[in-house]
């Protein structure tokens, strides 16, 4: 009778265990290095992703919590070369999508530093994406989602020029805010199937001119455009199933249209969009 009693106890007793010790939590601290651009690689699979900027210069904070039997997470720091590789690689899709929607949904959490030269790259395949890069100094961005909904945004300026930005999503949402805070001279933003939002006003005046390249797929696009932001836009093909509609305020020459403080300005922004198949709303704010 009392083994029956202590086997039942067990049975109880070691699935609970079990299932407690599915969720992994772990986190890591980096002082990175000030004497050289500081490179930050991250690749995703699955899961909610949050990368925001930390209260530190230099300390790169990273958090993590996800299922092991359905995630594996690695975080590394190359002190010589200023380096961080983040991956999040799903070991199972189905247990995944088992996971999917629980409490125990993989996360990941990042902070940055404020200031370090920043290249970043990241990458990843589904979920749901939010990244906050005001008040940095990126001086390289890219930035590509396979499926799910992504957020971008630069509440603040960038505290150095950023060369080159370039972000791309294959299915899915796309929101990016505050563009022109990026401080960005080339610009390349593709979208390919859904909805694309890119807001380009700005708490800067740039002193060099910019470029920026959109190449749109099957969905729907809105671009917002400061009222007095010196624009040029071009429209390199209008296709059978594809709609463009840009304000009465833009003046046309050709493929070209312009704002009106385009031909005064001392800097300006030149857009080439190739419309895709879907519509493309261009609005003043």
């Amino acid at each position: 009778m009392k083994r029956s009693w202590v086997a039942a106890c067990l049975l109880l007793f070691v699935p609970a265990l079990a299932h407690g010790a599915k969720i992994v939590h772990e986190h890591y601290t980096y002082e990175t290095s000030a004497e050289q651009p500081l490179v930050v690689n991250i690749e995703v699979d699955a899961g909610e992703v949050q990368i925001r900027p930390g209260n530190s210069d230099r300390k790169l904070f990273v958090e993590c919590r996800y299922v092991k039997r359905s995630y594996e997470f690695e975080s590394e720091y190359d002190k010589e070369d200023n380096e961080v590789d983040i991956y999040f690689d799903v070991r199972s899709w189905f247990r995944q999508q088992e996971e999917a929607g629980r409490s125990s949904s993989a996360r990941l959490f990042i902070e940055l530093p404020r200031n370090v030269p920043i290249e970043f790259h990241c990458r990843t395949k589904a979920g749901e994406t939010d990244i906050e890069l005001g008040g940095l100094r990126l001086i390289g961005l890219e930035l590509k989602v396979l499926a799910g909904e992504s957020t971008v945004s630069f509440s603040e300026p960038n505290r150095e020029t950023l060369e080159e930005l370039e972000i791309s999503t294959k299915i899915g949402e796309l929101g990016i805010e505050k563009l022109g805070n990026a401080n960005f001279q080339y610009a390349a933003i593709d979208g390919s199937i859904g909805e694309l939002s890119i807001d380009l006003s700005s708490d800067i005046e740039p002193d060099f001119d910019r470029e920026m390249d959109i190449n749109l797929g099957i969905g729907e696009t809105r671009l917002y455009i400061p009222e007095d932001e010196p624009v040029r836009i071009s429209v390199s093909k209008f296709l059978f199933f594809s709609s463009v509609n840009i304000p009465h305020e833009f003046r046309r020459r050709g493929h070209y249209f312009y704002s009106k403080t385009y031909e005064e300005a001392r800097h300006k922004l030149d857009i080439s969009v190739s419309p895709g198949m879907g519509t493309l709303e261009i609005r003043l704010r």
